[in-house]
């Protein structure tokens, strides 16, 4: 696992694993509104989700934000990040997309 997946890894723990998806995301999105030390790897997690590059996504949305998925495929852990990435990028009052 490279240091980005470790991070995203670090990520997805802290914010989903034991909360309900709305209010993950909404912490998710105060950390990243506030410069957390999260901020400086942002960029390139969202890369790595965009460009499907990571090692084993179904692992980190299992294991890591502790979500059940539809399906139990990488695809659908790549769906269940990529909303995660378009709710991250909202307001503390934007409307969150469920999974």
């Amino acid at each position: 696992m490279n240091e980005i997946e470790t991070k995203l890894k670090s990520i997805l723990s802290e914010f989903f694993r034991d909360k309900y998806y709305s209010q993950g995301v909404k912490e998710l999105r105060n950390s990243l509104n506030s410069k957390s030390s999260y901020s400086e790897y942002w960029e390139q997690i969202v890369r790595s989700i965009l460009d499907k590059k990571l090692e084993s996504p179904l692992d980190l949305v299992h294991k890591s934000a502790n979500q059940v998925l539809d399906e139990n495929s990488d695809e659908e852990a790549y769906k269940w990040l990529n909303f995660m990435l378009v709710n991250s990028l909202g307001s503390d009052d934007s409307m969150i997309i469920e999974y």
